[in-house]
């Protein structure tokens, strides 16, 4: 583990099992890194009440959650970036006048996940909104559509220049967040306040949102199981999240 002083998971294909499950194998592993003195963090697109539920006693010492809308340290929040309630309200506007009327959306905040979804939104914890009044700050809006030239088109109801979008590459849905809300983002501003360069900082990933966070990280590392782009541009490479890549990574180092 030389030269690293933090490690960072992003959950979903990575850190997490198909499962949504940590195994005890993870736990144990990162909990010996961290009696060493590294420090582990997650880096997720979840919003964070939604992300604390599935840690099963993991404690991680940072939270990079929302997509890279808020960070935490130690349980104290040391960075937010969040779209007004001017701006979430034009997007949600945007999204039904050129999707249509059924659009599906969800949106998140420090509070919770709400979405105007009838049915389960896979494992989230969500609360119903039909945003006909929305009226609260948000950190990451998420459409369910595939269409590009659609995304763009609401994204601009903002201005393109302020909106960072991505789709995801295992369900058929667009994240929008602000320019400034996004893992590499966070990350930068957690280096600030620990006054440590992101050289210093080992990521695994596997999706979209996680490039910019592995290309800006000392170590880059790509899940056996990630998406061409991410494997592409990635330091190393590995095993997948159903064979507990992270923690066995982390464990030969140690």
């Amino acid at each position: 583990m030389e030269n690293i002083s933090l490690i960072l998971s992003d959950l979903d294909g990575t850190l997490f099992r198909n499962d949504k499950s940590i195994s005890d194998f993870s736990k144990q592993v990162i909990a010996k890194a961290q009696k060493k003195g590294v420090m582990f963090g997650i880096s997720t697109a979840r919003a964070g009440v939604n992300a604390l539920k599935f840690l099963g006693g993991l404690k991680p010492d940072v939270l990079i959650t929302n997509g890279g809308g808020m960070v935490t340290f130690k349980g104290k929040k040391i960075y937010n970036c969040v779209f007004s309630v001017e701006e979430i309200r034009t997007l949600i506007k945007a999204t039904f006048e050129i999707c249509g009327p059924d659009a599906i959306i969800s949106v998140d905040n420090e509070k919770g996940l709400y979405s105007n979804s009838k049915e389960e939104l896979g494992d989230k914890f969500w609360t119903f909104n039909d945003f006909s009044d929305f009226n609260e700050t948000c950190m990451k809006m998420c459409i369910e559509t595939l269409d590009k030239e659609k995304v763009t088109k609401i994204a601009s109801s903002v201005g393109i220049d302020n909106i960072d979008f991505l789709p995801f590459s295992d369900i058929p849905w667009y994240k929008l967040s602000k320019k400034d809300a996004t893992k590499e983002k966070a990350i930068e501003a957690l280096c600030a306040h620990l006054k440590m360069p992101p050289s210093k900082i080992a990521a695994f990933g596997d999706d979209f949102n996680d490039i910019g966070m592995l290309k800006l990280c000392g170590k880059g590392i790509a899940m056996e199981n990630a998406i061409d782009e991410v494997r592409q541009i990635a330091d190393e490479i590995c095993l997948s999240n159903e064979n507990d890549g992270v923690a066995k990574w982390i464990a030969a180092q140690l």
